[in-house]
């Protein structure tokens, strides 16, 4: 069973399953990057960041933190002990004499025996800890989608600019081609200043493209710590899969269950509605036991000697607070309220959010489909047009537009491919089901060499 489902499972099972604490996480120990010439893969990245990000590792001493709230809250019902030593010195009061020695020694033991109160703050630390896990698997989720975002970015940068550099080799060659043709009177000279407008155009393109893959290598060396260089690209075998199963309202119920940001606003109302009754408690009485032992000793002309010890009941019953209690009553009301509030504008969202991501799905695998049979039918256009160029049946206005159509389609169709990949993970993340495991299924499908 995943942690996950775990974490859900204690939470739907009350206050029965709070006594357990959570001893694994999603995520699994990081890794260190091995540094090879080779091409680094997604999860070779993703190992790096585990062990780089800040947030991620705020998160973790965040959670221990969070862990150390139940022994706290626990022991408010444990013995307590306390040890005072005095020693000094006095003067008789009658004549003045002195100064004398006086010294003591007291112990005094408490047991709690009924505190509404306390016993409260126990549930309520528990569910803190079971929050604080929580929110350590859903920051583990979204650093996978962090890394996968800066991943695919660099990769659908490195396209664009290798897209944009082809055209400009190609607008190049066509511009030779149209001043030779021109030099002999084959062509107007309309259309070698075409060429020229397309290459200088194609030259701003190709320095636009260097500038958003230097951005998006620094947001992958943002999350890593390391530039890994040259990073595996997506093969051309990648399956196209619909989600399973294949019903939208399947998926959104499985968030409703798994959503760790509505599982996270769930415990958070529990807490609230905790602390109202802590504070109601607060028109409790309270038991203790109480013990204590003493000894003294006064060093005058007559010396005593005194050893006292008692064992009692206390018993405390609050009668006036100035209406105080009242007040932190309606204080943690409002405030359950408003976390119940919350809860529902969170399900709401997570609802939408997972009805996208399956729509996101199934769009971007019939949008990979369509780019890739557009890309079929441009270079099977752009060799038509250029063969008609040879001809003299097409211009080379034509033909720069049908390469520019091809290498346009080219970019498009790895951009699909990537936003396949991102949209099905944001999909597991809605669901509450992201995992490292998924992030292994993609590295399976990324070339280890680039071509």
């Amino acid at each position: 069973m995943t942690p996950l489902s775990l974490l859900v499972e204690r939470y739907m099972a009350g206050s029965s399953g709070k006594a357990r604490i959570l001893g694994t996480t999603l995520l699994a120990a990081p890794l260190l990057w091995s540094g090879s010439s080779s091409a680094a893969g997604l999860k070779e990245v993703y190992e790096l960041a585990l062990q780089y990000d800040a947030e991620y590792s705020a998160a973790q001493y965040d959670l221990q933190a969070a862990r150390e709230s139940l022994p706290l809250a626990r022991s408010t019902f444990r013995p307590q002990a306390a040890f005072v030593g005095e020693a000094g010195l006095g003067t008789l009061a009658d004549d003045g004499e002195g100064p004398y020695g006086e010294t003591s020694l007291a112990l005094s033991v408490s047991q709690s025996l009924f505190n509404r109160a306390n016993s409260k703050l126990i549930d309520q630390a528990e569910i803190g800890v079971m929050q604080a896990e929580a929110q350590y698997t859903a920051l583990g989720q979204a650093l996978i989608l962090r890394v996968a975002n800066a991943y695919f970015d660099v990769l659908r940068a490195e396209a664009n600019l290798e897209f944009s550099q082809s055209e400009l080799e190609a607008i190049r060659r066509q511009l030779e081609q149209a001043e030779g043709r021109y030099e002999v009177g084959l062509v107007p000279v309309t259309d070698v200043r075409a060429a020229q407008a397309q290459r200088d155009l194609a030259v701003a393109q190709e320095i636009d493209a260097r500038n958003q893959l230097s951005t998006a290598k620094e947001a992958l060396l943002l999350i890593s710590g390391v530039n890994p260089g040259e990073l595996a690209t997506l093969a051309d075998d990648l399956p196209l899969e619909s989600p399973s199963p294949a019903d939208i309202d399947s998926w959104v119920d499985l968030a409703k269950d798994q959503n760790l940001e509505l599982v996270i606003a769930r415990f958070a109302k529990d807490s609230s509605e905790t602390q109202l009754a802590i504070q109601r408690a607060g028109r409790y009485p309270t038991l203790d036991l109480v013990g204590s032992a003493a000894s003294s000793q006064t060093d005058s002309i007559s010396s005593s000697d005194a050893d006292v010890a008692s064992i009692s009941l206390q018993l405390s019953v609050p009668l006036l607070t100035g209406g105080r209690i009242n007040a932190q009553v309606a204080q943690a009301r409002a405030e359950s309220l408003s976390s119940g509030e919350r809860v529902m504008a969170q399900e709401r969202a997570t609802v939408q959010q997972t009805r996208d991501g399956y729509r996101g799905v199934q769009a971007s695998i019939s949008r990979v489909k369509a780019l890739r049979q557009a890309l079929v039918s441009t270079q099977k256009s752009a060799e038509a047009t250029e063969a008609g160029f040879r001809a003299g049946t097409r211009t080379s206005v034509e033909v720069l537009q049908a390469l520019r159509d091809t290498f346009s389609a080219r970019s498009d169709y790895a951009g699909a491919r990537y936003d396949y990949i991102l949209n099905r993970l944001n999909l597991q993340a809605a669901a509450g089901t992201l995992s490292e495991n998924d992030i292994t299924a993609i590295d399976r499908y990324l070339l280890e060499e680039t071509e």
